[in-house]
């Protein structure tokens, strides 16, 4: 049995990642906008039916609106870093890989916040691998990045079980961790085609965007309440990594 109270936030949640009015999602499920108003509020009653309708139009896994709510949390805070759509974009640029992913890594979770798809990988926002599948989990557990130019050619990740299950040759994943040491997730990239990625400049690009990423979650109050000396620091450390990566993809 779920918990109603929490699909009602789930699915309030997901409506604004897509950026859908209660108008829409009245008018698609056929009700009025305070008739689906009461759904959010939890105070109408919703069955599993009414559930699968709305995860259509909203176009999630319906376990994600059964789910706990905390991961549509980190989805949206990794979605109101204002450079992570560029970042993505950069680290497949400058890789040639052509799937990069900030995931949200937990004891018991593998979950997409924000994805660059170019190989129709088929991960989007709010998806969710299982997390004994990833690398990642191994990621989690030492606290250290992983990179592999050529799976076929590496002689501890040639036979592992999340290549072969996925397909892909070529990996770097990298930890973003917080000011207070806790483990958020990863920066990661995969591509079915072997890439040259073990190096000092790709690995240092991930490193700067891993930190970079933390820096705005451990802030997201910070940029709410910090200095304006603070904030323009930041973002002039954005500037700078995106305009050097650039160079590099140019060079």
């Amino acid at each position: 049995m779920y918990n109603a109270k929490a699909v009602a936030s789930n699915i309030r949640n997901a409506r604004l990642f897509r950026n859908y009015s209660q108008d829409y999602l009245g008018y698609k499920l056929g009700i009025s906008q305070n008739g689906y108003s009461k759904i959010e509020l939890g105070q109408s009653e919703i069955s599993l039916r009414r559930v699968v309708d709305i995860a259509a139009i909203l176009e999630v896994d319906v376990n994600r609106l059964i789910q706990d709510p905390g991961a549509w949390t980190d989805i949206d805070a990794i979605n109101r870093i204002p450079m992570v759509p560029k970042m993505l974009e950069v680290v497949c640029r400058i890789t040639g890989m052509g799937f990069a992913a900030i995931a949200r890594v937990t004891h018991d979770k593998w979950v997409a916040c924000s994805v660059r798809d170019e190989i129709n990988f088929g991960l989007k926002p709010g998806g969710e691998l299982q997390l004994v599948s990833t690398i990642c989990n191994e990621i989690r557990q030492s606290g250290k990045g992983i990179v592999i130019d050529h799976v076929a050619e590496d002689p501890k990740f040639a036979q592992h079980h999340t290549p072969l299950q996925y397909g892909f040759q070529s990996y770097i994943s990298l930890p973003v961790v917080l000011k207070d040491g806790s483990f958020f997730g990863t920066l990661c990239s995969i591509d079915p085609k072997p890439a040259k990625v073990n190096n000092a400049e790709t690995i240092g690009m991930f490193q700067l965007f891993a930190e970079l990423i933390a820096v705005h979650l451990d802030g997201l109050g910070f940029y709410d309440s910090g200095s304006p000396a603070q904030r323009k620091a930041v973002e002039m450390a954005e500037k700078l990594i995106v305009a050097e990566a650039s160079l590099k993809s140019v060079g």
